[in-house]
């Protein structure tokens, strides 16, 4: 299968990294937990309210649910509120008299879809306005996708924007987000002020510069406090301090997403350090003999290169033995024949060793024009099957099944089944067929509620 081409990528501007101006006073955490303490009630009053709405019925679908199994054509999946009631052969039960009944006939049916690295709020004063960031949210929930790892940004407007996206406020993903952890270097970057305009980075619980003399639970615990789903180490961290923050964000049943490799710390040792999920193939490539790295990205185009490495294969053989997953991210290069190559060599291997591979894109997708452009994760799922060496059912569980589970949401979402949310894309052709077929998005359903692509 060709690799296609036919989508926005904007270079990624995503910072990973966020900022605060003074520290917290000991009950800055409370008061954070009290704001998510209220917000959870609402989203349950919201939830409770749609259990009224009329069922929906989606009838005569193939139903490709996610977990494994065939598709299944002739399918009807019964939707009452947030929720999936049922799912069975058409016309084996009747529907409720109240159902609306859409006759989808022909047509496939497969779990939302999850962009694993997103960027929403680096720069809400400029870059990321609540106006070209809502654009972006859309065409992304157009596109099929209903919910988005955000790896590091302003807190301040991820909390609104998550909120809005959970009531159903704006037509929006649900947003998870990550608080960021980074050696006090890292703080010097522009970018970091972008993300706090008002305030001074790197001493607030959402982006915290850290050292051997850092409170780590009590930074860990100020992190989980401003509702994030997990810390992402970014930069100028020892193996040693990793390990330290890993054992601590466990005990206090939050994530750690972390770069490949965080200067000082090589790839392998933030593997062993205990990180969940580790991004961006170029720099698991830091792992591999200089030399050997060189000759890979020097090859002229269409010589077979040889990607197995000693140095590559002990990490991600280690990924292995961890239960690290590896978000590689191969659409940030494809405007480098030569990082683009070398990245898809590294899925290729990795997905040969038998790492968990997810998709995520580091560029959700354009915010320049209200034209309908297709979000950037059906470029990278392309991408996953004809460089990474995926299936098309592989590619598809990268981006449903597998990212559930690293968000914690693996109860909830990621696959259609009886009880979870009713995230689902309406396909007019199968996937599992040709993974470009992802694009023939009809109609999107985010947790019931339904959006038609125009």
């Amino acid at each position: 299968m060709a690799c296609t081409s036919a989508y926005i990528v904007p270079g990624p501007h995503g910072l990973n990294a966020v900022a605060y101006s003074r520290p917290i006073p000991s009950d800055g955490a409370t008061l954070l937990l009290g704001l998510l303490l209220c917000l959870s009630l609402r989203s349950a009053v919201a939830q409770t309210a749609s259990d009224s709405t009329p069922p929906i019925a989606l009838v005569g679908i193939t139903l490709i649910d996610g977990t494994g199994a065939s598709p299944r054509p002739h399918q009807t999946v019964l939707i009452q509120g947030e929720r999936i009631a049922a799912t069975f052969r058409r016309g084996s039960r009747p529907l409720p008299r109240e159902a609306t009944v859409l006759d989808l006939s022909g047509w496939f049916v497969i779990p939302g879809l999850i962009d694993t690295h997103v960027h929403l709020a680096t720069d809400p004063s400029g870059e990321d306005t609540r106006l070209r960031t809502e654009r972006r949210l859309r065409k992304a929930l157009l596109g099929g996708v209903t919910a988005v790892r955000d790896m590091a940004g302003d807190v301040r407007s991820l909390a609104s924007l998550q909120r809005d996206a959970l009531l159903a406020e704006i037509p929006s993903p649900d947003i998870y987000y990550a608080a960021l952890f980074a050696g006090p270097a890292f703080f010097a970057d522009p970018r970091t002020h972008d993300a706090t305009r008002g305030l001074r980075a790197g001493s607030v619980p959402w982006m915290r510069a850290i050292s051997d003399t850092t409170d780590l639970r009590q930074a860990v615990a100020e992190a989980r406090g401003t509702g994030a789903t997990a810390i992402k180490l970014y930069a100028d961290l020892t193996g040693t301090l990793i390990r330290q923050v890993t054992t601590e964000a466990h005990a206090q049943h939050l994530s750690i997403w972390a770069h490949a490799a965080l200067g000082p710390a090589t790839p392998l040792e933030v593997v062993q350090a205990g990180a969940d999920v580790v991004s961006h193939a170029h720099l698991l490539a830091l792992a591999m003999d200089s030399t050997h790295r060189a000759l890979v990205l020097r090859a002229p185009p269409g010589t077979p290169i040889s990607i197995a490495d000693p140095g590559l294969d002990s990490v991600l053989t280690a990924m292995i033995q961890h239960h690290t997953v590896f978000e590689p991210t191969i659409v940030v290069y494809q405007d480098s024949a030569p990082y683009l190559r070398l990245a898809g060599a590294i899925t290729h291997r990795a997905h040969q060793l038998g790492v968990t591979i997810i998709a995520g894109t580091d560029t959700l997708g354009d915010a320049d024009s209200d034209e309908l452009t297709l979000p950037n994760l059906h470029r990278e799922l392309d991408l996953l099957v004809c460089l990474g060496g995926l299936t098309p059912a592989e590619a598809l569980a990268s981006a449903t099944k597998d990212p559930a589970t690293i968000l914690r949401a693996q109860e909830t979402r990621g696959t259609i089944e009886v009880g979870k949310l009713a995230d689902l894309v309406v396909l007019s052709s199968n996937p599992l067929v040709d993974i470009r077929n992802t694009r023939t998005v009809r109609m999107v359903l985010k947790r019931g509620r339904l959006y038609r692509r125009p």
